[in-house]
């Protein structure tokens, strides 16, 4: 063998070994701010040495992600079009902006256009950075809650919040610990609670998110005479170009890899997650089984990218940041920037080889378009599953789609095989049928997944809060118990279990119930739901003076918590017989939730009280209207008809309460009476 051959070998040799250790020693790094006793420091440290960096990433969507109304320009027209009209829900809205703040009115008109509810919410916060819409969330107590009216960018239009086509969910719509993750920076989520974020809650993605958290990398920098390493890899803060692929994805991914659910490993939330960290080590995302026409969805990037041809052979050469730099907004971006990261690896030879392609193609827009996404209506957005032959949606096609409740099967995206995926996956449709599809079949499945998987980990203690809550939304009360007991068992602390232990035995053992929603309420005084419910108990009790100061701090907690002013009302005009009390509280319960049955009835029987006739019918109909299988209305409207002397159409309410009631003596003998 000549030398020239012993040189090739050599350097193939070096060249492979070399390799190997750049991408293993890139795999190993250890990063010193991975721990979770290192502290987060906050943007403004970062810019004190990173000012150009951070000036472009405060004008990207993660820079500019959740804000208040006056931190933002606005970009916004409150001048025209802004009247929003869900037919679903009879209600109206108008959107004011009012010097430096917005505000969002609701309103019903009857039949005469005149207005028979309204009520007006601020916008405290802005959720979305508006390239493509803007979202507003309103504060109260802490508690933070989607508002029912979007501004959609790329239309130039307002139109109901994402969602809330299907459903309205007016001012309720809880903005919880993912969301907030995903939209914003690290808060302090309040413990046993769905949406309260309490202190101060920041604005805008930090630079820390990305980064980790930067404590010791501004101690080190900020030592005097500190010795220079500019040769070397700074292992107090985290640089995603120093991460192997896979992390490197992981740190996109957190927000970035959207599917149906997402399950916390035990014991971790959202603010486990440090850059440099495998992302299953804290979350299972479960996504669905077949990539149909939909799944496209504006924060599945992370997902789409994964099923590409040029992602799974570039075998982990190709990463978010070869086409993203995250410091510097997308938009700023021409296409022929991205056209050439197309052309890094498919050169002129090789697109020289296909036919109708060549370096002045427009790559992206051939094999990346923009469509309407699945979630979100009225926005397009680039789908990131690189292929041929695309077929995006319109906006028609989505809501074609969305009215198909087609079963969806959820599969774990990282595959993992430990013992307790079949708990995660019982978890995942627990809360896929809670929040997205009421379909019986998902309890079913989570069942039998929960039971399989408790064989293998028996101590897992939120497999057990969630089978019992299976068996609790099935009916099956006694076994719902059993799983909620084990759950304490393992954790006595465990809020959520305590507080369905103590619905569960509300109306068979009252006192029971009360000991399980005291022992909650010593682990979060904040939540107006249980004190509304330990009110319920105590009422049961006939406890009325303590129901009603619990009552009163549940209300004093969420200002607008329309059943509980219902409760007060009832309270007030059954047992203490106050009409001017009870009908200030059945006002308000009324104002906050314009269909709220109950209290429109007990106004009906106010009404009855007084002689105001007129009024009980219009109260009456107005619940029919909304819940024409509300019996106890027709018999109102029958004792209005019956005080009017109109026999005739009291018999036809009495036909029809008597139809809802077959055993109802009192109608029975009142029809009685009217046929003789």
């Amino acid at each position: 063998m000549n030398s020239r051959i012993y040189t090739a070998v050599f350097i193939f040799i070096f060249v492979i070994l070399f390799l190997y250790y750049a991408v293993s020693s890139r795999e190993n790094l250890a990063f010193n701010n991975l721990s979770p006793h290192v502290a987060y420091v906050g943007n403004e440290e970062c810019s004190y040495c990173h000012q150009d960096i951070y000036n472009t990433y405060l004008r990207t969507g993660m820079g500019r992600s959740f804000y208040k109304p006056k931190n933002q320009p606005i970009i916004e027209d409150f001048l025209s079009n802004t009247h929003v009209f869900d037919s679903k829900s009879n209600l109206h809205y108008e959107i004011i902006k009012d010097g430096e703040d917005h505000y969002q009115l609701e309103y019903r008109q009857n039949d005469n256009g005149g207005r028979i509810h309204e009520l007006k919410r601020k916008v405290d916060y802005i959720i979305g950075s508006g390239n493509n819409n803007r979202t507003y969330l309103t504060n109260v107590n802490g508690y933070i809650h989607e508002m029912p009216v979007t501004w959609y960018s790329e239309k130039s239009i307002w139109d109901l919040s994402p969602g809330y086509e299907n459903i309205n969910m007016r001012f309720n719509r809880p903005i919880v610990e993912e969301c907030m993750h995903c939209h914003n920076d690290y808060n302090k989520f309040e413990k046993f609670s769905v949406n309260r974020f309490t202190e101060h809650i920041a604005e805008g993605i930090s630079c820390e998110r990305c980064h980790g958290p930067g404590q010791l990398h501004v101690e080190k920098h900020k030592t005097p005479n500190r010795e220079s390493d500019k040769y070397n890899i700074d292992k107090t803060i985290v640089n995603p170009a120093h991460l192997s692929a896979d992390l490197q994805m992981d740190v996109c991914r957190q927000c970035h890899l959207q599917g149906e659910i997402s399950v916390f490993k035990a014991g971790k939330s959202s603010i486990d997650f440090r850059p440099g960290m495998k992302l299953n080590t804290i979350k299972t995302v479960f996504i669905e089984d077949k990539l149909p026409k939909g799944d496209f969805r504006i924060a599945s990037h992370g997902g789409r990218i994964s099923l590409s041809a040029c992602f799974i052979e570039s075998d982990g050469a190709m990463t978010c940041t070869t086409c993203h730099n995250p410091h510097e907004p997308v938009q700023e971006r021409s296409r022929e920037y991205f056209n050439n990261r197309c052309i890094d690896c498919h050169g002129p030879q090789t697109l020289s080889l296909l036919e109708n392609h060549s370096i002045n193609n427009d790559c992206v827009n051939c094999h990346m378009k923009q469509g309407a996404t699945e979630d979100i209506l009225h926005v397009n957005f680039t789908d990131h599953w690189i292929r041929k032959n695309i077929n995006v949606l319109s906006d028609e096609e989505n809501r074609s789609l969305r009215r198909q409740e087609e079963e969806v099967k959820l599969i774990d995206f990282f595959d993992e095989k430990d013992n307790a995926n079949d708990i995660r996956k019982g978890i995942a449709y627990v809360k896929f049928y809670e929040s997205r599809h009421s379909d019986p079949s998902y309890l079913i499945k989570a069942v039998l997944l929960l039971k399989h998987g408790l064989e293998k980990v028996p101590n897992h203690i939120e497999g057990n809060y969630n089978l019992g809550r299976a068996y609790q939304l099935q009916g099956k009360n006694m076994m719902s118990a059993a799983s909620f007991n084990k759950a304490i068992n393992l954790d006595p602390d465990h809020m959520w279990s305590l507080y369905q232990l103590g619905r569960l035995f509300i109306h068979d053992d009252a006192q029971k119930s009360l000991s399980y929603f005291s022992r909650a309420i010593k682990l979060n005084r904040e939540n107006a739901k249980v004190w509304k419910e330990y009110g319920d108990a105590l009422l049961l009790t006939d406890n009325i003076k303590e129901a009603k100061k619990a009552y009163k701090k549940s209300i004093t907690i969420d200002p607008y918590f329309a059943t509980v002013y219902n409760k007060i009302g009832e309270l007030e005009l059954y047992k203490n017989s106050d009409l001017e009390s009870a009908t200030m509280n059945f006002m308000k319960a009324i104002q906050y939730n314009p269909d709220h049955v109950f209290a429109m009835h007990n106004m009906a029987n106010i009404a009855i009280i007084e002689k105001d006739f007129d009024m009980a019918e219009n109260y009456s109909k107005r619940v029919i209207a909304y819940d024409p299988g509300f019996s106890a209305s027709y018999g109102t409207l029958a004792t209005v008809s019956l005080e009017r002397g109109q026999n005739k159409e009291a018999k036809e309410f009495l036909h029809k309460l008597i139809s809802l009631e077959p055993n109802n003596q009192q109608a029975l003998s009142i029809l009685k009476g009217l046929n003789n």
